[in-house]
């Protein structure tokens, strides 16, 4: 009983600093270093990206398409891939940023 509270617990959790990250990088990434267990939230667009390139080398092998189909789902996958990069490395500057803040304060 008690690992199923946890489970659902960590998901709230997760799911809630994810969403922060999504619509308000910068205030999430300070929350962020005041509580440093939740660090490893912040690395999740990389999980994103691994997730997109494995779907999309599964979908290679299942499904063929061709012609304009074929374009759209590159321009898909490629606007996504970079996005999702983009996003990983402000929250990356963020978490440097305020972390070189940190420690010239103290």
């Amino acid at each position: 009983m008690k690992t199923k509270i946890f489970f659902v617990y960590t998901s709230y959790i997760w799911t809630k600093t994810l969403l922060g990250l999504t619509f308000s990088p910068y205030k999430s990434v300070q929350e962020t270093i005041k509580r440093p267990i939740l660090l490893p939230v912040i690395f999740s667009p990389m999980i994103a990206v691994l997730i997109l390139l494995i779907s999309a080398k599964i979908g290679s092998l299942l499904i063929s398409v061709y012609g304009l189909q074929r374009e759209a789902v590159g321009l898909f996958l490629s606007t996504t891939l970079i996005s999702i990069i983009f996003w990983q490395l402000l929250l990356i500057y963020l978490l440097i940023s305020f972390l070189v803040a940190k420690k010239t304060k103290l």
